[in-house]
């Protein structure tokens, strides 16, 4: 079942994105700039080339201003084609930006979305295993090489029958494009080099009956060790799917739960990605839509914190985990402080440099003792202590 921990993981790789593009940005804003004031090659008239230049840096000198004030510098009378020029370049800048963070909110959602077909493209892939089981099984003739015992294979398994014959199954396969006609390569080596040569599935091979709990238990083992494991598949998942490391916990236990179930058609049911999709999303675009939102009020209290730092020098990670931990703390009342606390410890360890971790905990252990106090954060709810 997917996790608010993967979610909040969603909307820090969002949120990165978003910067990384709002540099890219005001790079290209900044080449606005440098086409407005340089010099008119084509001009009879003479080009005051230092003047231009002057122009120019001024120019960038208030687009910065903009992008971090959201107005220029006002101790400083600045020429009416600066201001105009600058205040252009910002605008394409703010909306390119908007529209990049849009793009990056919907991209990782889509994402997440795709976490389901995965767990499906690997439960079909245990069902062409079983073909090839089958293929193998029927050859008349045995490679003196390389003998395999036929009494039983993935294919006479129960479980395996259930995921062959079960319709919903089916249906989900061919509604998510999921077809291994053109990785025909790759599940025979899955099944020459991996299934084959494991002495487990073999032992299993060499019995001609099992019971139901063999049965079950060869099924999630090849599961675990074979497809999810065996560097074959896993290649072919990783490369797939960008983010696998991250997916592929909640794949597993997706389809662990999915086999659980197999022992008979009556009780086979696809284990489910989440139980509302739509409280997920709002979570996700919430949380990123907050951090845009108040990101200058969250330097303001990071700056408070970081007295002896300047936040230039805090990782870009570490700082884009802090204002969403701050977003969650501040704007989800539900959720207890030490269960946003923990959460964002874990994804700075994960994502971010060694020492995150320990400096994530610290800056909001810190925090939200301050913001509590202040009133800005206020915890209602279950179990939660209403401090309004």
């Amino acid at each position: 079942m997917l996790n608010r921990r993967l979610l909040r993981t969603k909307a820090v790789q969002a949120l990165y994105a978003r910067q990384l593009t709002a540099d890219a940005n005001r790079l290209l804003a900044l080449d606005h700039i440098d086409e407005a004031f340089a010099p008119d090659l084509n001009s009879m008239e003479p080009q005051n080339r230092q003047k231009l230049a002057g122009m120019k840096r001024l120019a960038g000198m208030t687009l910065d201003e903009l992008i971090k004030n959201g107005k220029p510098n006002e101790d400083e009378e600045l020429p009416e084609q600066v201001l105009k020029v600058a205040r252009s370049a910002f605008q394409a800048y703010s909306r390119q930006t908007a529209t990049d963070g849009e793009k990056m909110v919907r991209r990782v959602l889509n994402e997440t979305e795709s976490i389901h077909v995965d767990f499906v493209r690997v439960l079909s892939m245990i069902i062409e295993l079983a073909h090839q089981a089958k293929i193998d099984r029927e050859r008349r003739y045995d490679d003196p090489e390389s003998p395999f015992p036929k009494d039983s294979g993935l294919d006479t398994n129960r479980v395996v029958r259930v995921l062959i014959e079960d319709k919903n199954l089916e249906e989900e396969i061919i509604r998510n494009g999921i077809n291994w006609s053109n990785e025909m390569n790759l599940v025979r080596k899955t099944y020459r080099e991996a299934l084959r040569k494991d002495a487990q599935y073999e032992a299993y091979c060499k019995e001609t009956s099992h019971t139901p709990e063999e049965d079950q238990a060869i099924v999630q083992y090849i599961l675990r060790q074979v497809i999810l494991k065996h560097e074959v598949p896993l290649d072919y998942f990783e490369q797939r799917d960008l983010y696998w490391s991250d997916h592929s916990e909640l794949i597993r236990s997706l389809a662990i739960k999915t086999l659980k179930s197999a022992d008979n058609s009556a009780t086979f049911q696809l284990a489910p990605l989440t139980k509302d999709w739509e409280e997920d999303r709002f979570f996700v675009e919430e949380l990123c839509r907050i951090v845009v939102a108040e990101s200058d009020k969250y330097d303001l209290y990071l700056d408070d914190q970081l007295k002896n730092w300047e936040l230039e020098r805090v990782a870009l990670v570490d700082l884009i985990i802090l204002k969403t931990a701050l977003a969650e703390l501040i704007h989800f009342p539900g959720i207890p402080v030490k269960v946003t606390i923990n959460e964002f410890i874990e994804i700075a360890k994960r994502y971010s440099t060694p020492k995150s971790g320990k400096f994530v905990n610290g800056v909001l252990d810190v925090l939200s003792v301050k913001l509590s106090k202040e009133g800005v954060i206020r915890k209602s709810g279950r179990g939660l202590i209403d401090n309004k």
